[in-house]
Formats: C-alpha cells, sequence, structure tokens
C-alpha cells in the first residue's frame, strides 16, 4: 500500500492522511469523511475508502 496513494482527487487526501485519522479514532466513512473531508465533494472515491478502512480495521 503505498501511503501517498492520493484517495480522494476532490480534497487531496492520501492513503496516509486516511490512516492517520483510523490511528486518531476514525472508525466509519462518516469519521473518516470528519477528519479529513475525503469523499464530501463528489463521493466518487467512497468506495475506495470503505475498501481502505476495512483493510486497516483487520
Amino acid at each position: 500500500m503505498n501511503e501517498d496513494e492520493v484517495i480522494c482527487p476532490c480534497i487531496g487526501t492520501t492513503v496516509r492522511d486516511i490512516m492517520d485519522a483510523v490511528e486518531n479514532g476514525a472508525d466509519t466513512v462518516e469519521d473518516i469523511q470528519a477528519a479529513t473531508n475525503a469523499g464530501t465533494v463528489c463521493g466518487a472515491c467512497i468506495s475506495d475508502i470503505e475498501a481502505l478502512l476495512a483493510k486497516l480495521k483487520k
């Protein structure tokens, strides 16, 4: 997993940004959105956020 990969191009949120949010307690897509703003513009990355969150929660 490339931590510099952009998950949300609208905001520029990277895998590392989402990892940091999860490490700081984000547990749902909504938590990720609140912490990073990822997925709040066009929503096209929501499935990518869900998949990454599932991987990180294992």
